[in-house]
C-alpha cells in the first residue's frame, strides 16, 4: 500500500512549490476545485485508499482510471488521472517470415497506419523490406504453374506439379501483382475469406526494422523479438489513449457520485458547465477547473490568476487499487439502540 501512495505522493507532489508547477501527468488528467464539501462520508467509504490526506479510488467511469481527492487551502480537489508509464522504446532489425497477405488487414485492425511497407502506431514504426526484392510494379509479376496457382517474377520460370488443391478456386477473386516488393496474389476481403476456409496462408521472408513499443510491435508481427535495443526517455505516455476517453464525462461521473454520497455540494447547472469546459490537461496548479469570475473555467483563464512557470520530470504512474469503485458505508443501529427499542416494545405490551 505504501508503495502505491508513494507514487501518488510524487505525482501530486506534496511540497507547496511543486504544487505550483506543471508536470507531464497533468496532460492526462482533469481536476476540479470545489469550495463546499464534507469529506467524512468518503473517509469512511469502502474500497478507498487513504494516506497523507489523499483519498484514492477506482473511477466509476472507467475501471483503469484513478480518482484522487484531497484538501488544499480549504478547498477540495477532485482529480481523474489516466495512468502513465515511462516512454520506453525498443529498436532493432531482424529477418523473419511473415504472412504477407494478412499483414495490412491485421495492422489496420490493431490501429496501425499503413503506408506501403511502413506501419505506424502511436510513435511506433515498423518497416518491412523483402529479403529479395522481386518487383516494383504489377508488370514485373506473372502467374504460372500447372494450375495457374503460382505468382512470381516475370523473368523467372514458374513450374509446379499438376496436383489440384481446393484453395485454387480462390484465385478467381484476385490477381497476380506486386505487393510489398514481392510478387504475390493481391489481398482483398473476398480472397482472404476464401483462403481462410481452406486454412491457407502465404509467407515471405522480410528484413524487419522497428522502433517503439515492443509489446505493440510483437502483437502486430505475431513474433517474439529477441535482442532488441532498449532506450528509456525521460517522459511519460498514457497507458490509455486519451482520445478514447471523454474527460467531461469522467470528471462529472465522479462529482455526481460524490454529490450523492454527500461529499460535494454542486447542482445540475454546475455539473453541466464543468462537463462542457473539461478536457484532458485541465489539471495541476495553472489549469485546474474552478469557479472563477462567476463561472467554471480553468484557473489559467481567471482574470486574477497568478500563473507560475515551472515544471518537472514525469513519473511512471503505477498503482494497485481495490477491485471495485468505492461504496459509502450504510449507517446501522448500534447494540444499545436495538436494546432500547426492544425494551420499549416490551413495555408497550405490558401496558396493554
Amino acid at each position: 500500500m505504501r508503495r502505491v501512495i508513494a507514487s501518488l505522493g510524487i505525482l501530486l507532489l506534496l511540497s507547496p512549490l511543486a504544487l505550483a508547477c506543471f508536470f507531464p501527468e497533468d496532460n492526462y488528467a482533469v481536476e476540479v476545485e470545489v469550495e463546499k464539501y464534507n469529506l467524512n462520508p468518503l473517509l469512511s467509504a469502502k474500497n478507498v485508499i487513504v494516506d497523507d490526506g489523499r483519498i484514492v479510488y477506482r473511477s466509476h467511469y472507467h475501471p483503469k482510471l484513478v480518482v484522487i481527492v484531497w484538501e488544499e487551502k480549504n478547498k477540495l480537489h477532485v482529480r481523474v488521472q489516466i495512468p502513465t508509464k515511462f516512454d520506453v522504446r525498443y529498436s532493432g532489425k531482424f529477418e523473419g517470415e511473415l504472412p504477407i497477405l494478412e499483414l495490412e488487414g491485421k495492422a489496420k485492425a490493431l490501429g496501425w497506419k499503413v503506408e506501403e511497407n511502413k506501419f505506424e502506431k502511436n510513435g511506433s514504426v515498423v518497416i518491412l523490406t523483402p529479403k529479395t526484392v522481386e518487383c516494383k510494379s504489377d508488370l514485373d509479376c506473372k502467374a504460372g504453374g500447372c494450375s495457374g496457382e503460382l505468382c512470381g517474377p516475370r523473368n523467372e520460370s514458374l513450374y509446379s506439379p499438376c496436383v489440384y488443391r481446393e484453395w485454387y478456386e480462390c484465385i478467381k477473386y484476385t490477381q497476380c501483382g506486386c505487393y510489398l516488393g514481392v510478387c504475390t496474389w493481391k489481398p482483398n476481403e473476398e480472397f482472404l475469406r476464401c483462403l481462410a476456409k481452406y486454412n491457407v496462408t502465404f509467407k515471405k521472408k522480410f528484413i524487419i526494422e522497428f522502433e517503439g513499443d515492443l509489446g505493440e510491435i510483437e502483437r502486430f508481427l505475431g513474433v517474439k523479438i529477441e535482442n532488441a535495443t532498449k532506450s528509456e526517455r525521460m517522459s511519460v505516455i498514457p497507458e490509455i489513449d486519451p482520445s478514447k476517453l471523454d474527460a467531461g464525462t469522467a470528471i462529472v461521473e465522479e462529482l455526481k457520485w460524490l454529490r450523492k454520497a454527500g461529499v460535494v455540494y454542486l447542482d445540475d447547472r454546475d455539473l453541466k458547465e464543468i462537463k462542457e469546459v473539461a478536457k484532458w490537461g485541465y489539471a495541476g496548479y495553472n489549469s485546474r477547473i474552478g469557479f472563477y469570475d462567476e463561472k467554471w473555467i480553468p484557473y489559467s483563464n481567471y482574470s486574477q490568476a497568478e500563473l507560475i512557470k515551472c515544471g518537472g520530470v514525469g513519473i511512471a504512474f503505477n498503482y494497485t487499487l481495490p477491485s471495485s469503485p468505492p461504496e459509502i458505508q450504510e449507517k446501522t443501529c448500534g447494540v444499545g439502540v436495538i436494546l432500547i427499542l426492544a425494551l420499549s416494545v416490551l413495555a408497550l405490551r405490558r401496558v396493554k
